[in-house]
């Protein structure tokens, strides 16, 4: 959004002079630094840490594509690949995953961690950035490994993931690391973040940023995705501790998913964009969840367009870009709960959320079908309600994977796809050109 143009400008003529051909050269990171500009002040790191976020690449709207929520309005012959899992064998001009450009925005975080400190000396500002370099990498390894490997069980951690590259280094095969080894190197990433970042809120249009909330928020879904349901209770509860304003649907403000919304913890992430705006409608099957009548958000998520819904989360001006925020830490909270066998408490944590999104009505049914509920079935709807609650923001297609790989029907042009249960295209192949890059993927 345009508060980021000032440090983006600057960081461009940096960014242009440290790295030549950042889509050209045959390179695998595409980055080569001609030295002819050392960034040293607070203010040069923070131009290329902003050009780190403005690289870091909106690839969830991308996986919203692969869904359950999704039905094709139109076609698209860019998207039809991702649309139809197809990547194994692509249609001719089919747009790929942005894979390289996760590596640019590392490498930029890098470059900030190796640098920063050999022309700084160490304050509030300088460990605020280097603490959200540590922050981003630790993010972007993270949304790598929850496209290019698979989905973490707590015993495949010896499977092979993604690249690690921890230097700014421009040279070298780049082998895969492992799950484990990704994701120590995450969680390490995030410890040491923590240790030096200082704001727990930037002013409205900054908070792409990370903050200290945003670092546990992050800490939270990592431990969520791996299982470990008291560490993922615990951040959640470091998170509610500072952030735990709901909006309230029963007087209705801003998408809890808008940056301007008292919900807001971090917006970096596109959960659409205007081409997939344009591609995709709400499919049947996500309509079928919501209760149209007494469930608040259904009005305030979704528009009619003919015969079809459209989501209501985009804009052209990047209002609903959203990474955190305080109903998915609320939700995080009660599937911890849930899994740690506090039925009870889990059941409290959804009806405090459930207050806020259901009038009158739809809160009383929803409070009678969850205390009806038990064991996996309360789960199954738990899961419901969190598909319910953050409808296109990015979320579904990873909870989707490390939950229970269900089979997805999606029609394209009149030929029907199918993506089976446990299907091995819950995993994204490597893009063709960066394997012709790098031999070892």
């Amino acid at each position: 959004r345009s508060i980021m143009k000032k440090y983006i400008i600057k960081a461009l003529f940096i960014g242009a002079v440290l790295s030549t051909g950042l889509t050209s050269c045959d390179r695998y990171l595409d980055i080569t630094p001609t030295g002819k500009i050392i960034p040293q002040t607070a203010e040069d790191f923070r131009a290329l840490l902003t050009r780190a976020y403005n690289l870091y690449p909106q690839h969830k709207a991308l996986a919203n594509l692969k869904t359950d929520e999704v039905k094709a309005g139109t076609t698209n012959e860019s998207l039809q690949t991702i649309f139809t899992w197809s990547e194994a064998s692509p249609f001719p001009g089919s747009k790929d995953f942005p894979y390289i450009t996760f590596y640019q925005t590392i490498f930029y975080s890098n470059y900030i961690i190796e640098n920063t400190m050999k022309y700084n000396a160490s304050t509030s500002e300088i460990n605020q950035i280097l603490g959200e370099a540590y922050a981003l990498r630790a993010y972007t390894y993270f949304e790598l490994i929850n496209l290019y490997a698979l989905a973490y069980t707590g015993s495949n951690g010896s499977e092979k993931a993604v690249p690690l590259v921890t230097s700014p280094q421009l040279e070298g095969d780049f082998p895969r690391a492992t799950l484990d080894e990704v994701y120590g190197q995450i969680l390490s990433d995030l410890d040491k973040a923590l240790t030096l970042l200082n704001k727990s809120q930037f002013d409205e249009g900054y908070n792409y940023r990370f903050t200290t909330v945003a670092a546990h928020a992050l800490k939270a879904r990592v431990h969520q995705y791996r299982r470990e349901w008291a560490n993922a209770l615990a951040e959640a509860e470091t998170v509610l501790a500072a952030k735990s304003i709901l909006v309230d649907f029963n007087a209705f403000t801003y998408l809890p998913s808008s940056y301007k919304s008292v919900e807001s913890i971090m917006n970096l992430d596109a959960g659409v964009t205007s081409e997939t705006n344009r591609f995709v409608r709400v499919s049947n099957e996500h309509l079928a969840l919501f209760d149209q009548t007494n469930d608040l958000r259904f009005a305030q998520y979704f528009t009619a367009d003919g015969a079809n819904y459209r989501t209501k989360k985009f804009n052209i001006s990047n209002e609903f870009k959203v990474s955190f925020r305080v109903g998915e830490m609320m939700l995080i909270k009660a599937e911890a709960l849930a899994k740690l066998g506090r039925e009870t408490d889990s059941k409290n944590t959804l009806l405090v959320l459930a207050a806020k999104r259901y009038n009158a009505t739809g809160l009383t049914n929803f409070t009678t079908t969850i205390n009806g509920l038990s064991g996996d079935a309360y789960y199954t709807e738990l899961l419901n309600e969190r598909a319910r609650e953050t409808s296109f923001e990015g979320l579904r297609w990873f909870d989707l994977r490390r939950t229970t790989q269900p089979s997805i029907i999606h029609i394209y042009d009149g030929t029907t796809y199918t993506l089976s249960s446990g299907d091995a295209r819950y995993t994204l192949p490597f893009p063709r050109e960066a394997r012709l890059k790098n031999p070892n993927l």
